[in-house]
């Protein structure tokens, strides 16, 4: 079994599944379009094709549409004002309900038209009202939270309002097809039923009930609302001793700072951990480089009190090293693997990065071999940081050992090397009077900084972003620009914040780069390191260690989630296949 194989591939599901999240009209006032439409061509086949009304009804009846489509939605909202406020989540129900019943409608049309049928018309248009019905319940179930009566009786609401408004009177003079529409279209009601039993309790028994967390991840995202969500994931965490290495750089009475917190940025806006870059960046008087240590998804902090008391913890920390010189700083590149480093007295700081080709994060179980082998060589203290600078995949296995390798060989190099005292700088993009519009998709409020290392008569900078991963290219467009300044780049740098995420994109956020003019952020770079390298002056070393324990999500809490999610898409395409062929047959039948 490869090393890729073994890992758990949970929080890819996860994020795989965020696409369906995109199947929602950008905003209410597209439903409020479609819905308009559908109404309209519910009208206009009615009076047209189905009863052969005069022009002047056909006004009549698409003016009253018109206002029971929009009307109807603010009785839905009333009926169910106790389970979801938010207007446009009703105007999204009545959209994709109305697209049914008016494609219902026009398929029936084709039919009747194909086939020859002498039956009556009217019964398509009841067909799709019933189909609508069970869309709606559907939907009232999984995303409102209404119970199966609520679900029922309120879904009966906008379609009935809606055939009254738009049906000529003629039609009620003829019962029959009623009866055969209602008779037909009652399986959708029941599928619908079955589906939102079955999908409820897809997660069990690990998820009571997998609506529940699907409405509180909705509050969140869509609200941002995050107490249901943290709840849940509050309650299902585990325990864990959470590490924080805190370099502190002594220069005259200015202190900058490196954080490394054991801990991940996630899961996601605005849920625990997901702005905690920002939050350790203003905690630490905005002169710190917040940096992604080799941590998974489980390390996420499930709920904002916990991470207020990993920050509080922060305040008791122990000194472990202080040193006044350093090594050199040392690049090695091992096909796509870059390990790049220096040593302060005897605590060794490793980047490791895959740009341009990317990866995911940095698996832990080269963080640990990386720390063993230091150990063994003689050095003290090792910080491995995961740069988090390009996209891809899941490390392959030649990557693996590629980079360990890099690694290893990286602090076996600079565990020899001479030591010199230094300076140290630091600037940050308050210092630059910029327009941050094209950046504000991209990074999070802590913006954009950078640490200026001036030793044996050479400058470096480390630059970094308080974003979420970095377009492929960028990382290397950007130190190309500053070595043509005469700066060497030891890397650029992300966070990792999860507090830009939320985005209407496959991945559900804008790497940095993605949106904004590569150019300007070079640019923005540039001028950063210049200011840091001109603020650069000696400084003292020292390494900071602090140790809480604190609830973390665990790898358990998203196997659930993923499976939960699996089996609920897998019953769901069951019963869209199911529906689909009913669907055919009806209107080749009826």
């Amino acid at each position: 079994m490869t090393y890729s194989s073994r890992r758990s591939n949970s929080v890819s599901v996860i994020h795989r599944r965020w696409s369906l999240t995109r199947i929602n009209p950008s905003s209410y006032k597209v439903s409020y379009f479609i819905s308009l439409v559908g109404s309209s061509l519910l009208v206009v086949l009615s009076c047209i094709w189905a009863f052969k009304t005069s022009t002047t009804v056909l006004a009549i009846h698409l003016a009253l549409a018109l206002s029971a489509a929009t009307a109807s939605v603010f009785v839905d909202r009333w009926a169910l004002r106790s389970l979801v406020g938010k207007l446009p989540k009703y105007f999204h129900v009545s959209a994709f309900a109305l697209i049914l019943w008016s494609l219902t409608a026009v398929f029936g049309s084709v039919s009747h038209t194909i086939f020859s049928k002498t039956s009556t018309p009217s019964i398509y248009f009841v067909e799709g009202m019933m189909l609508a019905i069970g869309l709606r319940i559907g939907l009232f179930r999984s995303v409102f939270g209404a119970n199966i009566i609520q679900s029922i009786r309120v879904s009966f609401i906008q379609p009935f309002i809606l055939m009254v408004a738009f049906m000529p009177a003629s039609f009620y003079t003829s019962p029959v097809p009623i009866v055969i529409g209602f008779a037909y279209g009652s399986v959708f009601i029941f599928l619908a039923l079955a589906w939102s039993r079955l999908a409820d309790k897809a997660g069990c028994p690990n998820l009571t009930s997998t609506f529940k967390v699907l409405q509180a991840f909705i509050a969140a995202w869509t609200e941002s609302n995050p107490e249901n969500m943290e709840a849940i994931m509050e309650s299902r965490a585990r325990n864990e001793v959470v590490t924080t290495n805190i370099v502190k750089f002594t220069t005259g009475n200015r202190k900058v700072f490196i954080l490394l917190p054991d801990v991940h940025p996630g899961p996601f806006h605005p849920i625990g951990g997901s702005n905690l870059p920002f939050l350790l960046y203003s905690a630490y008087l905005r002169c710190a480089l917040i940096l992604h240590s080799v941590s998974g998804h489980s390390r996420n902090i499930p709920s904002q009190l916990g991470v207020n008391h990993y920050i509080r913890s922060l305040a008791r920390t122990k000194p472990l090293e202080r040193a006044t010189t350093a090594t050199v700083p040392l690049q090695i590149k091992i096909e796509n693997c870059i390990a790049t480093g220096m040593i302060f007295g005897q605590t060794g700081i490793v980047i490791l990065s895959m740009a341009p080709l990317g990866m995911e994060d940095v698996p832990e179980s080269i963080r640990s071999k990386l720390e063993r082998y230091s150990s063994e060589i003689g050095l003290k203290h090792l910080l491995v940081v995961d740069s988090h600078n390009a996209m891809g995949g899941e490390i392959k296995d030649s990557d693996y050992q590629n980079m360990l390798c890099a690694g290893e060989t990286c602090v076996r190099n600079l565990l020899k090397a001479p030591r010199y005292e230094f300076k140290v700088g630091f600037a940050n993009l308050d210092e630059i009077a910029c327009d941050r519009t094209s950046l504000t998709n991209e990074l999070g409020q802590s913006g954009l900084a950078t640490i200026a290392i001036e030793i044996n008569n050479d400058k470096y900078v480390i630059g970094w972003a308080d974003s979420n991963n970095m377009e492929n290219c960028l990382r290397d467009y950007i130190i190309s620009k500053l070595s043509r300044a005469g700066i060497k780049a030891l890397d650029i740098c992300t966070s990792d914040t999860h507090s830009t995420s939320g985005k209407r994109t496959n991945q559900g956020y804008y790497a940095f780069g993605n949106t904004s003019d590569h150019d300007m952020i070079a640019e923005l770079f540039l001028q950063l390191s210049m200011n840091s390298l001109n603020k650069a002056t000696y400084a003292k070393f020292e390494l900071l260690g602090s140790s809480c324990t604190l609830k973390v999500m665990g790898d358990r809490q998203f196997d659930d989630y993923a499976s939960a999610l699996n089996k609920s898409m897998n019953l769901t395409k069951a019963f869209l296949a199911i529906t689909s062929m009913y669907f055919v047959i009806m209107l080749v039948l009826s």
